[in-house]
């Protein structure tokens, strides 16, 4: 008797631990599929803004050179600005794993950042379009602002790209999940003035 009950009780054991190991890697199997579709989204996303920023950013170079006519790019300008909004959207539908919750909330800031920037460089082309001589000033520091704004999220949204692009299931498993409360994404980025782009080199100017 004493025998059986002691079978017994090591048969529950081993189906106890086979239930844990199988649990364990039910959660790792989930959160590889969490991730992988975590990192093809982020991909996508730093592709679609590097379509739409970088060819902005060479429009707002010509305009400032004086190579392109700004009252002929107000329809490209506005194109780029509501395809950043969407891109806005889209980040905010994002479902990571609970660990990187903190890299999301800083591409959503980074893409906000970028929607800011491009209505500020917006606002600097139209100014300079209708050649207003008493804003001439404050139209062209709209506009190198705004665009350099536009490089600093592009650049910023790559770096998020990669840290997440090269982390593994078993790294995320083992990072700690963010304590509740706000994250930097959470609010509206801060204005692009704040950038003030100390530092940073200029375009060549021909």
């Amino acid at each position: 008797m004493t025998g059986t009950l002691l079978w017994l009780l090591a048969l529950a054991a081993l189906a106890f631990v086979a239930a844990l190991a199988l649990r364990r890697m039910g959660r790792l199997a989930g959160g590889t599929h969490e991730l992988q579709r975590l990192q093809a989204d982020v991909v996508a996303i730093n592709q679609r803004l590097g379509e739409t920023v970088e060819p902005l950013v060479r429009l707002l170079d010509d305009v400032r050179r004086g190579a392109r006519d700004p009252m002929e790019v107000g329809a490209e300008v506005d194109a780029a600005r509501a395809a950043l909004r969407a891109l806005s959207r889209e980040v905010r539908t994002l479902k990571p794993p609970a660990a990187l919750a903190d890299r999301v909330q800083q591409l959503v800031w980074e893409v906000d950042r970028a929607v800011r920037a491009a209505d500020m460089a917006g606002h600097g082309v139209s100014q300079v379009g209708r050649k207003r001589h008493d804003s001439g000033a404050e139209a062209l520091t709209a506009l190198k602002r705004g665009t350099l704004g536009l490089r600093h999220a592009r650049e910023a949204v790559s770096r998020i790209m990669m840290s997440v692009a090269r982390l593994t299931p078993a790294e995320v498993h083992a990072m700690p999940v963010p304590a509740a409360g706000p994250h930097r994404g959470d609010s509206a980025a801060p204005p692009v003035e704040e950038d003030l782009l100390v530092g940073v080199e200029e375009p060549p100017s021909s």
